[in-house]
């Protein structure tokens, strides 16, 4: 059977879906800022203030849906500073099983371009931990340059490491 592979909007039905996903990457110990499993009542809460800011017009998220489950997700946002409402902060997962498929690229494109067209970004920065060179390079070929280290900027099961701060401007 062929997968049926489509990139969505983010909806309140993927909670379990979205769950699943993020305790994946938690048990695998993946560079992300989640370090312990999330409960499906902190999901569906994360899930509904994310739309929240959606439906607001200061955020816009989008999944890799594989036959009706979430593969990874991205969003980008804005904060509530009138000063900073220029700059769009991004992020994104993706489940072991669909990195180096080139759906990591096609989502992170889609929540970037539709963050700057909807939000009106000028400027899109992101944070990666310094040792996911594959994550970066992604970055770098998507127009981002590093702009600087912070170091000992995460925490990383109890152990400091070094976080790049990195800059794309449109």
């Amino acid at each position: 059977m062929k997968e049926k592979i489509t990139i969505r909007p983010l909806k309140l039905s993927d909670v379990d879906s979205c769950l699943s996903m993020i305790n994946s990457l938690v048990e695998e110990r993946a560079m992300i800022s989640i370090q312990k499993k999330m409960t499906r009542k902190q999901e569906e809460e994360y899930l509904k203030k994310t739309l929240k800011e959606v439906k607001d017009k200061k955020h816009v998220a989008f999944v890799i849906d594989i036959n009706g489950k979430v593969a990874g997700i991205s969003g980008i946002s804005k904060t509530d500073s009138e000063t900073r409402s220029h700059l769009g902060d991004i992020g994104i997962f993706l489940k072991k099983g669909v990195r180096g498929m080139g759906l990591g690229e096609k989502l992170f494109r889609k929540t970037m371009n539709e963050g700057i067209k909807k939000l009106k970004f000028k400027i899109v920065h992101l944070t990666v931990f310094a040792n996911n060179k594959t994550a970066m390079n992604l970055y770098k070929k998507l127009g981002f340059v590093k702009i600087g280290t912070i170091k000992d900027g995460f925490k990383y099961y109890g152990k400091y490491g070094d976080c790049v701060i990195m800059v794309k401007y449109v």
